[in-house]
């Protein structure tokens, strides 16, 4: 099984170059003893970058997780058992970890404000969207949002990351997450433990996610469209703004 630095800690989510062994090649693809690229997945779109050895040079395209992590590539493959480095494409992969760390915040916001779970998202580099159910909000219960939201950011709370017994967070009524929404039944039983991401004493969610150390980094969050989905389900859409 494939290494993800980023899984243990905030080094490892923050690890922008990284030297590994190929462990096995497929028609455009490489995997890796450990790696620093993000896969898709959770709403979070995967990492780019660039993968290097001794003589030669790939662009990663896409990655993918299929019991192990897959880096997509462009180009010809370094042999099983070589030596490379992956440098991960940082300007791209920081606005996922800023939007991905800033959906969590809107979400337990919205549960606070309103009991509404979170049952889909989308994150981009430029902007992401969160579906909540059942939810319906005005302009002024939106601009309450974020109100709230950017108050929160304000005061920098720290992001934690930690791994929890799935036991002791299925029946625990502090955990804000989609699993009310049917994401337990979708977990294989074979999973014990998960990842979780907290924001100070705010928010619990379990997440394989990349997220930054703390809320400061965020910026500043401006809602740009709401949408009706129907069924008691809004979109609301958002971007960051005031980051330095």
């Amino acid at each position: 099984m494939t290494i993800q630095l980023h899984m243990d800690s905030h080094e490892g989510t923050y690890t922008k170059e990284f030297n590994a062994t190929v462990e096995a090649t497929f028609p455009g693809i490489i995997e890796l003893d450990k790696t620093a690229f993000y896969h898709l997945g959770g709403g979070q779109p995967a990492d780019n970058g660039v993968i290097s050895w001794a003589d030669g040079e790939v662009q990663v395209t896409d990655v993918r997780k299929k019991n192990r992590i897959r880096h997509f590539i462009d180009g010809e493959l370094p042999e099983v058992g070589d030596y490379v480095k992956g440098k991960i494409d940082w300007t791209r992969r920081y606005s996922h970890m800023r939007m991905h760390t800033s959906q969590h915040l809107v979400s337990a916001v919205v549960n606070e404000l309103h009991g509404s779970d979170t049952v889909g998202n989308q994150i981009g580099s430029d902007k992401s969207r969160i579906d909540f159910k059942p939810l319906s909000a005005n302009q002024s219960q939106i601009n309450e949002i974020q109100d709230k939201v950017n108050d929160y950011i304000s005061k920098d709370l720290k992001i934690n990351i930690s791994e929890e017994l799935r036991t002791n967070l299925e029946n625990n009524p502090e955990i804000r997450s989609s699993m009310s929404s049917g994401l337990w039944k979708m977990l294989p039983s074979s999973v014990k433990k998960l990842r979780v991401i907290s924001i100070g004493d705010i928010d619990v969610c379990p997440c394989a996610g990349t997220h930054v150390r703390s809320l400061k980094e965020i910026g500043e969050v401006e809602f740009t469209n709401k949408k009706n989905k129907g069924a008691e389900k809004l979109r609301l859409s958002y971007k960051l703004n005031n980051f330095d």
